[in-house]
């Protein structure tokens, strides 16, 4: 039961990370939770519905396990979170303004962005749980009520942190921070991007160049230390990163800084302007 709960509780801790970064980033954006909720929801029965497919068919067990599929999530939850946050430039000098609630119509395709990366996150994070679980079952002495009971017990922790974690942040006033959000979440799409490079590589897909640049695993393990996998997950850290990850990894942050500069400099000529 506690080898189920600690897998839940920690995979769900990075989705429920991410999804209310989302949530707490946009939560003066009327209709973005719904749609932020609506991705994570079909997130969830999608990933129920592989988890039964995947105990009768060896088929989609191996699709779940490809680095391949998780390489194209991540590419796709990078690209539309990069997308999101020159949105989130933009619309933060509404906010600035106190012109809150803005109208979903305006920013339909940006939320449909959300949703999807939502939905992302939760298929990759619980395609994750059901493969560790599978593992789980094969062993010998491992019973499945013992699983299921430890796999509650751990997605009622993660979202009990997830609910804390949004109230505690939408009490700052998202109007003056809603640009640290933005660089937060500019964070978070190299950082994907970095990892589906990782997972790219070790399929022989895409060039390492240098293998290991550095090795801090002894010191900061994602694995082990809460703290280093808030790292990972928000800002990309890992312990032994590629010369390409590192080059893909900065050149995200470039562009996403670049763009979003660019977006803020045509606000700030546009009244003049008019």
């Amino acid at each position: 039961m506690f080898a189920s709960m600690a897998i839940v509780s920690r995979e769900g801790f990075e989705m429920v990370l991410i999804i209310t970064l989302l949530l707490a980033a946009t939560h003066q954006v009327k209709g973005a939770n719904k749609w932020i909720l609506l991705g994570g929801i079909a997130g969830v029965c999608v990933s129920t519905l592989l988890a039964s497919l995947a105990l009768s068919n060896a088929y989609i067990a191996s699709l779940l396990k490809a680095k391949l599929t998780g390489a194209i999530i991540l590419i796709l939850a990078s690209l539309l979170i990069a997308w999101t946050v020159i949105w989130m430039k933009s619309e933060g000098k509404k906010i600035g303004q106190k012109i809150s609630n803005i109208d979903v119509s305006d920013a339909a395709s940006p939320l449909l962005s959300l949703s999807i990366v939502a939905f992302l996150t939760v298929v990759r994070e619980g395609s994750e749980v059901v493969l560790f679980l599978l593992g789980l079952m094969s062993q010998s002495g491992v019973s499945v009520h013992s699983i299921i009971l430890g796999s509650v017990f751990g997605a009622l922790e993660a979202i009990v942190i997830g609910v804390l974690m949004y109230f505690g942040l939408i009490r700052v006033n998202i109007g003056k921070v809603f640009d640290v959000f933005a660089v937060i979440m500019t964070f978070l799409s190299a950082g994907m991007a970095a990892n589906a490079v990782a997972k790219l590589s070790s399929i022989g897909l895409v060039p390492s160049l240098i293998p290991q640049v550095w090795n801090t695993t002894p010191y900061f393990d994602h694995h082990t230390n809460w703290l280093a996998l808030v790292m990972h997950v928000v800002f990309g850290y890992t312990e032994k990163p590629s010369l390409m990850q590192l080059i893909v990894y900065t050149s995200t942050l470039v562009v996403i800084f670049a763009l979003s500069k660019r977006v803020n400099s045509k606000l700030n000529v546009a009244p003049h302007s008019s």
